[in-house]
């Protein structure tokens, strides 16, 4: 029986690609409780990665969901004061400017009721007993442009907005020991009755503490003939991260003539998110880098621990005439299956224990494309580094010393 052919040095040939497959697999199919448990070190490693960015990215996307309901996506528009200390009037023209700059995307407008007009739970409180409580006037649109949403009652519509009706915000209410629509307020000298009662705007406290009135009737019977005078205009921003930009923007269109406008954040939550965004991936990498480090090592344990049990094949081969290169290329081919069975497994736990979670929570569930993608391809590159110095050891063994361990 004639032997394998050698080169014209006396070598072994080059493997072919399947060759080296089917040579890479032997270690882990004549092994598998071994590898199985080794593929399993990797696996927790790469679910915890999974997991851990998941959970972060779910909590994240339910925080800044949050914080934009709180009014991180909304700035406020008010008259500002000129040199003579007294506010320069918003043109009736600011809304639709404001509507046109890209990035915004809605509009809320609050016109002022003359000044001195309180609001009080009945006639018998003196006037000069002040609650901290504002009316102002509204149209249909207003709650929806500012996101807002009724506790109990109703919202203005075409027919209620011409007729002594009032809405209050949430801390109105509570204000003045009102829980329920239905009763009357005193506002301005005159009854109005309580259609609806909003709930809590988050940050727009000013929201919360007043009283609205709707705006053709307070045009009509509150505002004296007067033109309407713009007290505040909210402005809901598409994306609070754009929100610099759009403020500058909007200060220009809210009254080109003049610099005397205040366009304030509510809070000023940008920066609010962008801390929460930093912080949670950082925790994320950090705590995943430690996942890694840890299934990495398993695999080098793992390799260390196959090249002295398998030090007899080894010496075999050598003595047969393999390459060391073919020696190397077999345990790193065996510690990159084990990292490839582990990413996968590992993935899919992972994202298992993502949705676990947003379900138990009741979040929507936030994994990173480039986890799910990329996980796999970290198990494979930390098993070929964590295969490296093993693979490098066997190959380096002589034929000699390897069969004397026999």
């Amino acid at each position: 029986m004639s032997g394998p052919q050698r080169d014209g040095r006396g070598r072994m040939p080059r493997l072919s690609l399947a060759d080296s497959i089917s040579t890479a697999l032997i270690g882990p199919r004549s092994r598998r409780m071994r590898t199985a448990l080794s593929a399993l070190g990797v696996a927790v490693g790469i679910a915890a990665l999974t997991a851990i960015t998941g959970i972060a990215a779910s909590n994240q996307a339910q925080l800044l969901a949050d914080l934009d309901a709180l009014g991180a996506d909304m700035l406020v528009v008010q008259p500002g004061y000129g040199p003579d200390d007294k506010p320069v009037p918003i043109p009736d023209t600011a809304e639709g400017m404001i509507g046109r700059i890209d990035g915004v995307e809605q509009v809320g407008v609050l016109t002022q009721v003359p000044e001195g007009i309180g609001v009080y739970r009945n006639d018998l409180i003196p006037t000069s007993q002040g609650n901290g409580l504002t009316a102002y006037a509204a149209d249909p649109d207003f709650l929806s442009s500012v996101e807002g949403a009724v506790a109990r009652g109703d919202w203005f519509d075409d027919t209620t907005r011409s007729l002594p009706v009032t809405v209050l915000g949430s801390a109105a209410a509570a204000r003045m020991g009102i829980t329920e629509p239905g009763v009357r307020v005193w506002i301005g000298e005159q009854w109005y009755t309580v259609i609806g009662i909003l709930d809590s705007a988050g940050l727009a406290e000013s929201i919360d503490s007043s009283a609205f009135l709707g705006d053709r009737w307070a045009a009509e019977h509150v505002s004296d003939g007067k033109d309407e005078v713009i007290a505040a205009l909210y402005v809901r921003m598409a994306d609070a991260d754009t929100g610099e930009d759009v403020r500058s923007a909007v200060a220009r269109a809210a009254n080109p003539n003049s610099d005397y406008v205040q366009v304030m954040g509510l809070g000023d939550l940008a920066g609010a998110r962008e801390t929460a965004v930093d912080s949670l991936s950082g925790l994320a990498v950090g705590l995943a880098a430690i996942a890694l480090l840890v299934g990495g090592i398993g695999i080098a344990n793992t390799m260390v621990v196959a090249v002295l049990e398998r030090r007899g094949e080894i010496g075999l081969r050598r003595a047969l005439g393999a390459r060391s290169g073919q020696i190397a290329g077999q345990f790193v081919g065996e510690a990159i299956v084990l990292g490839g069975l582990g990413g996968l497994a590992g993935v899919a736990c992972g994202a298992l224990a993502v949705v676990g979670y947003a379900a138990v929570q009741g979040q929507a569930v936030s994994i990173p494309v480039e986890v799910l993608v990329g996980g796999p391809v970290i198990a494979l590159v930390v098993g070929v580094v964590a295969g490296m110095y093993p693979a490098i050891s066997a190959a380096r063994l002589s034929p000699t010393t390897a069969l004397r361990s026999v």
